[in-house]
């Protein structure tokens, strides 16, 4: 096993192959990881970057007599840098690539292509993929479009045709020279295991581990490995190891929340590492300074997730909030509690933030509106209260509020998927939201709030006891009827029992679920007792079992009181709940006063924003200002200055055919030849085409704000053919 090793090297020797098991999946890189690549090797020249980390290869000697080596992880890096410089190769011979020696374009394809001087082999090309992409890749040795796999069936194909027209397109900045230098300055962990190791034992162990820690793995050694020894000792004591403390050893979902802090846009797992090292070297932030900067944010990061501040009011809101089970808030709680810290914040103040956050989780788990739908809501929430802070402070206005009004101004404001439920959204959801089958970790957060509402005696132990099976949800009115529940729920019993069995009318809390069973309601609320036959005495002994009129539990009050369970009692005990639910979560709302025609800046992203009765009067794209009078115009200059960063993207984004055309035609814009850009359409699809072209180009939604006013008598309203 090896450390760091360039590229170049790994590709040394000229006698050993490169060997794709025949249990390894087909090649299955995409077009946007190929852009990435060839965007990291332009950088790379452009920048003189010495060395750019390209990932890990695993392998393992296919013999004792041979160098060959098994590629166990890995063979999607190997096969796509082969398909690049054989893509190269044949520019270079067809006359579309500049190479200024014969010699070394010849050298070249002999250390990367082939193992020249392997004896006894008929085919001495170095990568062997597996049978299915054999075929395919041994095709373009021939330069002969005619005589390759059709692109459609074939990814290696498709990924080297798409190189060889970035390498041969306009505005293409590489000479073959420069290109294989890049190449060379690539870096990668290398693994070589001992030929007697099991390598299919050695795929499954590394694949059986999750991406997570392979990620996370990744941006550990992209952020230690290019130091000194004595640096990357300092660096892994002092912060990285620390920040796996603070995570448990999984910080990769901390890395992602961090950057999510940071960027104002949710990474993909698979993409985490890529997004991180962007982020980096968008930013040219010290590697010490910015594992610090890791290290406090993990310590927010821990002390959210484990409840562990100073305050036993703050813990046990955060412990309520934890119990939800969703991390979708954790961007905001780091960003807040920075803030928080750094404006000396009190208790108070803090406390009333996490509310108003259990309060929009829970009126949403009634309305039955998705989670998922506030990850960006609060992804961007804290920098959308601050552009505000910014707005007053720029006009020399004090917000006389405190921090949580504003946050609430911004909730309240919220449109669409993010909007916060109305008392009239969560009296019309709740009577028929079936609790019982949602989310187990929702139900949990749920009863235990309606169970202990906001009581100084409350049980903190509850979600506890019902993980560990000790106390669980009870139906009264159960799953399946009697004939004597039919009976006594009359000729609508069918219909009621439909209606009303999941629903908090007819659920509480117990810790005799199975002794109640589907026994008669009147067994349940007066107990009873029964026999039961000891395993291992064989003795019978008399067990009792403790009814509604007994319980300890506040959920059973109302049971106490009522010896019958009709619909009567279902209806009258859900009214009671609703009432306790809005009690324990009213409606918000907002002691802000905005500034009068405030300008509004709004990301790309922030799509919870209503645009109606707004008109655009600027933007600013990565942090200069664009003055504009209508959406179109803004549609318009910003693919204007995308296109003069990225040509070549642009470019193949126009060949797709969607939202970019390569072509003139009607309701398309031009932003340079060959690139058009579809603009008759309203105000939200113009800004869906923009966050289409970031998101294929990898452009932060952040990195574009849009400054928003009140429509006026005097505004023209963006239409479609604004």
């Amino acid at each position: 096993m090896r450390d760091a090793t360039k590229l170049r090297i790994y590709f040394n020797d000229d006698k050993a192959l490169f060997l794709i098991p025949l249990y390894q999946r087909k090649y299955a890189w995409q077009k946007k990881h190929c852009q990435r690549l060839f965007s990291d090797l332009q950088k790379i020249h452009e920048k003189n970057i010495t060395s750019h980390f390209f990932g890990s290869i695993v392998s393992v000697k296919a013999s004792e007599t041979e160098n060959d080596l098994l590629i166990i992880d890995g063979q999607q890096r190997i096969t796509t840098i082969s398909i690049l410089i054989l893509a190269a190769i044949n520019a270079v011979k067809n006359g579309l690539m500049t190479c200024e020696s014969e010699e070394f374009l010849k050298d070249t394809m002999e250390k990367y292509l082939f193992a020249k001087y392997r004896r006894h082999v008929e085919r001495k090309i170095k990568l062997r993929p597996i049978d299915d992409d054999l075929k395919a890749y041994d095709a373009l040795f021939t330069n002969d479009k005619e005589q390759f796999v059709p692109a459609d069936k074939s990814g290696i194909t498709n990924n080297y045709l798409f190189f060889y027209n970035l390498i041969t397109g306009q505005g293409h900045p590489l000479v073959f020279e420069d290109l294989i230098e890049s190449i060379e300055r690539l870096i990668i962990i290398d693994i070589c295991l001992d030929s007697k190791d099991n390598p299919q034992l050695i795929f499954e162990s590394l694949n059986s581990c999750g991406k997570d820690l392979e990620e996370a793995d990744k941006v550990r050694n992209y952020l230690l490995m290019s130091q000194s020894k004595e640096l990357q000792e300092q660096y892994y004591y002092n912060y990285w190891r620390k920040i796996e403390q603070a995570t448990d050893g999984e910080p990769t979902m901390f890395i992602r929340d961090y950057l999510t802090l940071k960027n104002k846009v949710i990474s993909n797992i698979e993409e985490l590492y890529f997004d991180f090292k962007t982020y980096d070297e968008t930013n040219n932030i010290s590697r010490e300074e910015l594992l610090a900067d890791m290290w406090k944010y993990a310590k927010y990061y821990r002390m959210v997730d484990k409840g562990e501040t100073d305050s036993p009011k703050l813990n046990r809101k955060l412990h309520q909030l934890g119990s939800i089970g969703s991390y979708v808030c954790m961007p905001f709680y780091l960003a807040f509690f920075n803030y928080a810290d750094e404006n000396n914040l009190s208790e108070q103040q803090r406390y009333e933030v996490l509310d108003v956050v259990e309060n929009y989780w829970a009126r949403r788990m009634i309305c039955g509106w998705p989670a998922n739908y506030m990850t960006k809501s609060f992804a961007n929430l804290h920098g959308d209260i601050m552009r505000i802070f910014k707005a007053h402070q720029k006009r020399g206005v004090e917000v006389e509020v405190p921090y949580v009004e504003v946050m609430k101004y911004i909730i309240l404001k919220k449109q669409g998927t993010g909007v916060f439920p109305s008392d009239l959204s969560v009296k019309e959801s709740f009577p028929q939201r079936q609790i019982y089958k949602i989310p187990a970790s929702y139900r949990a957060f749920l009863f235990e709030r309606m169970e202990n509402l906001d009581s100084k005696e409350a049980d903190e132990s509850i979600i506890q006891k019902m993980n560990d099976g000790k106390i669980s949800i009870e139906h009264i009115m159960p799953q399946h009827l009697t004939s004597q529940w039919k009976q006594e729920l009359g000729e609508d019993a069918e219909r009621i029992h439909e209606q009303y069995l999941h629903t908090f009318a007819n659920l509480t809390l117990t810790g005799y679920n199975i002794d109640y069973s589907n026994r008669p309601y009147i067994d349940k609320w007066n107990g009873y007792t029964y026999t039961k036959k000891d395993k291992e005495t064989k003795e019978e002994k008399i067990i009792t079992v403790y009814g509604y009129k007994d319980s300890a539990f506040k959920l059973s009050n109302y049971m106490k009181l009522h010896q019958k369970w009709t619909e009567a009692e279902l209806k009258e005990r859900g009214e009671l709940l609703l009432s306790n639910f809005l009690k324990l979560w009213p409606m918000i709302t907002s002691q802000y006063q905005p500034l009068d025609r405030e300008v509004e800046i709004v990301s790309l992203d922030d799509d919870d924003t209503e645009l109606k009765g707004r008109s655009i009067v600027a933007f600013s794209y990565k942090g200069v200002k664009h003055d504009v009078w209508s959406w179109k115009m803004m549609l318009v200059e910003v693919c204007k200055l995308v296109f003069a960063e990225y040509p070549s993207e642009m470019l193949y984004l126009a060949t797709k055919d969607y939202n970019l055309h390569p072509k003139e035609q009607s309701n398309y814009t031009k932003i340079a030849d060959n690139c058009y850009v579809w603009s008759s359409n309203d105000t939200r699809t113009k800004r869906a085409v923009l966050a289409y072209i970031f998101k294929e180009i990898g452009i932060l939604p952040s990195d574009l704000e849009l400054m928003l006013v009140p429509i006026n008598e005097n505004t023209v309203i963006d239409n479609v053919e604004d």
